[in-house]
């Protein structure tokens, strides 16, 4: 028999235990079952921007989220933010508070500076950030989900499915997401004091790009 291929998630990351369900709750518990069955893989979906009067005034063209086996995530954001013009803002925040929307700077640089903590970024699911550009006329952005799948607007279609054959995912109809069932996030420094908490890392990035 074919074994169904498991997406790799980061540590901080799994589906609820058996015992951890809440006792009565019947949605939830259909959800944990059905979460053995999930089409959580490797992979992309694509939608092209609609005639939403809402979506109207933004510059991207289409719109796509992208799990990729964690110990690959980075090295994704990297490649979609190459899309990027040279000047962009920094996206970060607790996912419990409001996203902060950091100073226009250096593609580059601001690149280098968070590479610093591409560990933490990459593990921690109590953060979420992305790199953006908007202007009147267009709107480009890489975010990174507290569940550690990619959002991306954007422009150039064909570039983006580029990047998505350099890194071997396909688009998959009717792909899942860990978020859409009944999940636990650990802390990060609770598996692996090393690394630095998420608050003190979120104050860094505020003095740096705020």
């Amino acid at each position: 028999m074919m074994i169904k291929p498991v997406l790799q998630l980061p540590k901080t990351i799994r589906f609820l235990n058996e015992n951890e369900l809440p006792g009565n709750n019947l949605p939830v518990f259909k959800r944990w079952e059905e979460s053995k069955n999930a089409n959580i893989v490797e992979g992309y979906t694509l939608t092209l921007k609609d005639n939403n009067p809402d979506n109207n005034a933004l510059g991207f063209r289409f719109y796509a989220e992208i799990n990729i086996d964690n110990p690959k995530l980075w090295a994704l954001m990297l490649a979609l933010s190459e899309t990027l013009p040279d000047e962009v803002a920094f996206l970060f925040g607790h996912v419990d508070f409001d996203l902060n929307y950091g100073n226009y700077q250096d593609k580059e640089g601001t690149l280098d500076f968070i590479t610093q903590y591409q560990y933490e970024l990459a593990e921690d699911a109590f953060i979420n950030y992305g790199l953006i550009y908007n202007d009147e006329k267009t709107l480009i952005e890489v975010f990174v989900d507290e569940s550690k799948y990619v959002k991306y607007w954007g422009v150039d279609e064909g570039w983006f499915r580029a990047i998505m054959e350099e890194f071997g995912l396909k688009e998959v109809k009717g792909l899942e997401f860990v978020d859409e069932y009944p999940k636990v996030r650990e802390v990060l420094t609770v598996l692996d004091e090393k690394a630095l908490d998420s608050k003190s890392l979120i104050e860094l990035f505020a003095q740096k790009y705020l």
